[in-house]
């Protein structure tokens, strides 16, 4: 098997997995799921507003339950000038 013979099967399969993904994407069963995936841009605004405001709820909740890095960080340096005098 020569490199020749190589080359003719890589072309071969490569035609036939393109043929499989063209044959999978115009299939019935996906047409729905891209059709969502299409009218995504077309959204609608207060949708994404209210999955914003909840992100943002979310991280806020998070950010006042621990204290961050930079707080806690600033709380050792306040000990330990106090410790010093």
């Amino acid at each position: 098997m020569g490199i020749t013979d190589m080359r003719v099967i890589v072309t071969v399969v490569s035609f036939v997995v393109f043929l499989l993904i063209v044959l999978w994407a115009y299939s019935g069963r996906q047409k729905k799921r891209f059709d969502e995936a299409a009218n995504l841009p077309f959204a609608d605004d207060d949708m994404q507003e209210k999955t914003v405001a909840q992100w943002q709820a979310a991280n806020e909740n998070m950010n006042t339950d621990k204290p961050s890095a930079s707080q806690s960080a600033g709380n050792t340096a306040s000990d330990k000038e106090a410790s010093h005098g």
